[in-house]
């Protein structure tokens, strides 16, 4: 064999030993690499489970409270008949409502949200005043946290495109109902009375707007605008005996004269500080939902009797009356002893129509529930009616009640009495009990 065959022979036999070599560390590799895979994880089923968590932001305490009693009642009711309905169905998951005290206070109310959050809560119920969902809101979208509020009207917060849902209409529809309760009761000049909050602020100027465009005189330079954390009011009634007699020495009649008071439950010892100037209980006293069948007014022995000698008269949204209506009316009363407000209708079907929400999309997504939420409304009949949501996620129309604080002349108890219907789309009042003529 030449030299040069035989150093082609070593070249392929060296080859081959390479080749044998790098096969077997190559199947050592691959067989060390299966060694120490970990075991394929069984495949876990999508969808909810066990409970989903929903916070209800609930005023039990503060300006709001017997509100936040109300619509406690109102949203537990559901929550109870909502996973009855689940667990008939076989469905794997639970509705649990937790409810959170508020106080009525945003700072409050922002740190409980964010405690919720920290805890893996993404949706949330409430909060019912305006002042608290402007508080939350920016936090909210930042963290895609889905809002629904049955109370919060302030037009400032008709936002396209949040995370805040609201069923309630918001206070460009009950402006105006206020402004033609007041020109139909023959008031030509308001002074006005309010909470210095987004809620007050944002009703002052829709109701505001609303009356010049009738005709009437609206007095802001007589008028009073209060911090929300006042408890008693001596110097705010003075202003008003001052503005009354102002208009009265200008020459304006007495009954043309009116005073709106745009207020929650501090209402009562507001009326008892005016109660002391005779002047203010001769003209006519209006007010709105956060007034509106307040239980602890028409009890106030001072109060009461004041308001119903103004005829103090006040709007707030008119749920469609129906037999699950009356359902939730009557568990109110059995649970409370008294009916419920409007809002707490809104509570109930905030319930439903979340339930319905997580049901289709079957996840804890808020994103998802916040895509379908609209259509859900849309198709649900509920404790406050039939409604839809606008572009901005509110109660897209209304009419309003009226209620009136009355003294009945026989057992002399003071209540509220419903005087008549304001229909929103027609701009009208339709009256029960004709109460200034």
């Amino acid at each position: 064999m030449s030299s040069a065959l035989h150093r082609k022979g070593i070249a392929t036999s060296i080859a081959v030993v390479l080749m044998i070599i790098f096969l077997l560390i190559g199947l050592g590799v691959g067989y060390a690499v299966w060694g120490i895979r970990k075991p394929v994880a069984p495949e876990v089923k999508p969808g909810l489970s066990g409970d989903v968590n929903v916070v209800y932001l609930c005023p039990l305490t503060g300006a709001l409270s017997t509100y936040g009693e109300n619509n406690k009642a109102a949203a537990e009711l559901a929550a109870k008949e909502v996973n009855e309905w689940l667990a008939a169905r076989g469905a794997e998951w639970k509705f649990k409502l937790i409810v959170e005290d508020t106080a009525t206070d945003p700072a409050t109310c922002l740190s409980k949200l964010k405690a919720w959050h920290g805890k893996g809560v993404l949706f949330f119920i409430g909060p019912m005043s305006s002042s608290e969902v402007k508080e939350i809101k920016e936090y909210a979208d930042a963290n895609k946290l889905l809002v629904i509020s049955p109370s919060s009207t302030s037009p400032a917060l008709s936002i396209a495109g949040d995370f805040i849902f609201r069923y309630c209409p918001d206070d460009t529809i009950q402006g105006p109902g206020i402004a033609r309760l007041m020109w139909d009761a023959g008031v030509k000049h308001v002074i006005p009375t309010w909470r210095g909050d987004a809620w007050g602020d944002g009703l002052h100027d829709a109701t505001k707007d609303a009356y010049v465009k009738l005709g009437g005189t609206w007095h802001d330079d007589l008028g009073v605008r209060y911090d929300p954390a006042l408890t008693d009011f001596p110097a705010q009634a003075a202003s008003l005996k001052d503005a009354v007699e102002k208009l009265l020495a200008d020459g304006v009649p007495k009954e043309e004269i009116g005073i709106l008071a745009i207020s929650f439950e501090e209402i009562c010892p507001y009326m008892e500080d005016a109660s002391e100037y005779p002047i203010l209980s001769e003209v006519k006293w209006f007010g709105s939902d956060g007034t509106c069948l307040l239980p602890t007014l028409v009890e106030h022995e001072v109060a009461g009797s004041f308001a119903a000698k103004v005829k103090f008269t006040n709007t707030i949204f008119a749920p469609g009356v129906s037999p699950k209506f009356q359902h939730v009316t009557e568990y109110c009363k059995r649970t409370l002893g008294r009916e419920p407000d409007s809002y707490a209708y809104n509570s109930y079907d905030i319930v439903w129509t979340l339930a319905i929400a997580f049901d289709i999309v079957d996840a804890y997504d808020t994103e998802k529930v916040r895509a379908v939420l609209p259509k859900v409304v849309e198709n649900y009949f509920g404790a406050s009616g039939w409604f839809q949501l606008n572009e901005n996620g509110d109660r897209a129309f209304a009419d309003y009640n009226l209620w009136t604080v009355t003294e009945d002349p026989t057992t002399g108890e003071i209540k509220w009495t419903q005087v008549g219907v304001y229909v929103g789309a027609e701009d009208r009042i339709e009256w029960i009990v004709p109460i200034y003529e």
